[in-house]
C-alpha cells in the first residue's frame, strides 16, 4: 500500500530541525494542555511522536484514496447546479475521507476543533496532499483560510466559523475572473 509520507523520507528532516524544540513549546503553550484533552501532547517526544503519526495517515489517505480519484476527478470536474458548486464524486470522496480522519483544521487550536499542529507538519500534509493531487490540495488547503479568521476576527466570529472548518466544510475565495476564468478544480 503506497504511503506519500513513509514513501519520502526526505520530507522527515523538517521534524528533525533544531527550532522544532521551540516552535512546538510555543505552539503547545509549554504542553499546557495535556491535562484538557487526552490528544494534546504532554511534552515534545509526545508531540513529534503525534505529528509523525498524523503525517502517515496523511499519507496513507494521500497514497491510496485521494491519489487513486484522481485521474477521474480530472475527467469528472465540478459543476455548477442551482448556483451551488457540486464536486466530482472522488472530490466529494476526498473531502469525507479527510473529514473522517480529522485532517481539516489541522494548524487550528484544540479549543476550536483543530488538531493545533505547527505550520512546518501543516505543510509538510499540505506537500504530501498535492503530491496525491494538486487539485484536491487547493480545496484541502482552502482550510488556511482560518488562519486569518484566527488571527483577526472577533471572538464571536471564531467561534461561529472555526469550529465549522475543523469539522470539515470547506472555505472559499472570491475571484475576479468573469465565469471563474480557469478550472479551478
Amino acid at each position: 500500500m503506497a504511503n506519500f509520507y513513509t514513501d519520502n523520507p526526505d520530507l522527515k528532516h523538517h521534524l528533525s530541525h533544531p527550532l522544532m524544540q521551540k516552535i512546538v513549546a510555543l505552539k503547545e503553550r509549554d504542553y499546557s494542555e495535556a491535562d484538557k484533552y487526552d490528544y494534546a501532547p504532554y511534552n515534545f517526544e509526545d508531540a513529534m511522536d503525534n505529528y509523525d503519526k498524523v503525517l502517515e495517515i496523511v499519507g496513507e489517505l494521500c497514497g491510496t484514496t485521494i491519489a487513486d480519484n484522481a485521474e477521474d476527478v480530472d475527467h469528472q470536474g465540478p459543476r455548477v447546479e442551482n448556483g451551488r458548486v457540486i464536486y466530482a464524486d472522488g472530490t466529494s470522496q476526498n473531502l469525507e475521507a479527510c473529514r473522517k480522519a480529522g485532517l481539516m483544521g489541522m494548524a487550528m487550536p484544540r479549543c476550536l476543533g483543530g488538531l493545533n499542529f505547527p505550520i512546518t507538519p501543516y505543510i509538510m500534509a499540505a506537500d504530501i496532499v498535492s503530491r496525491a493531487d494538486t487539485g484536491f490540495e487547493n480545496l484541502w488547503g482552502l482550510q488556511d483560510c482560518a488562519e486569518t479568521i484566527y488571527e483577526f476576527a472577533s471572538e464571536e466570529q471564531k467561534q461561529k466559523y472555526i469550529p465549522r472548518v475543523c469539522a470539515g466544510e470547506t472555505m472559499s475565495m472570491d475571484l475576479t475572473e468573469p465565469d471563474a476564468g480557469s478550472d479551478l478544480q
